[in-house]
């Protein structure tokens, strides 16, 4: 309708938040308690990420650690994806969510080993390994593309933005010294802004040139 407010960011995240819970309720027993889900920018590699702490707190209640929640964030850059790609990132990062509550460390830095292997290759994801990621490439297997279709239904329409990469502004450089020339001779020479320059041959002052 014209005229009305489209809330971009909020379709998606509630999208997301949908695709969570009947992921949580499928594949994790719904043991998984509800993060905060966001979307925004991070490295330019990363598809998504989930926080190891619980980096969400309650203003009025700090004390109260159950009130806390860990945060599952996909990267604005990478919702160009198909929407079966993009439940693929909430699946890989729930893997890592449902790793932490068993104490289990399915990472070294960005390596991931083969404990994070095992969860995802059961929940319907196949792992692929690489030097710099360890077994952290991960796609969908054609039953978990058949349970998304089936199951989710998901509605892509509201992905249909995505975060383009910025580019970066040239910085302009402050001016430290400017070019002084010899009205009579012409002869030039480079000098700061704040001191009288003399032409010896001329005996007169040079005058600065913007």
């Amino acid at each position: 309708m014209k005229g009305e407010l489209l809330n971009i960011i909020g379709l998606a995240i509630d999208e997301l938040y949908r695709y969570f819970e009947i992921l949580n309720r499928d594949y994790f027993e719904s043991k998984l308690p509800d993060p905060v889900i966001t979307i925004q920018k991070t490295r330019p590699n990363n598809l998504g990420h989930f926080t190891l702490g619980k980096v969400w707190k309650n203003k009025n209640e700090e004390s109260n650690e159950e009130l806390s929640k860990y945060e599952i964030n996909i990267n604005p850059i990478n919702l160009n994806r198909s929407v079966e790609e993009i439940i693929g990132t909430v699946q890989h990062e729930m893997v890592h969510y449902a790793n932490k509550l068993s104490e289990i460390k399915d990472c070294n830095g960005q390596i991931h080993n083969k404990k994070f292997k095992v969860l995802a290759e059961s929940v319907g994801l196949i792992c692929e390994k690489s030097k710099k990621y360890g077994w952290g490439f991960t796609e969908l297997s054609n039953s978990f593309k058949e349970y998304i279709a089936e199951k989710i239904n998901p509605k892509s329409e509201v992905f249909d933005y995505f975060r383009s990469v910025e580019l970066k502004a040239s910085k302009t450089r402050e001016k430290k010294t400017f070019k002084y020339v010899c009205p009579h001779c012409g002869l030039d020479i480079k000098a700061k802004p704040d001191v009288e320059v003399k032409c010896v041959k001329c005996d007169v002052l040079m005058e600065m040139e913007d």
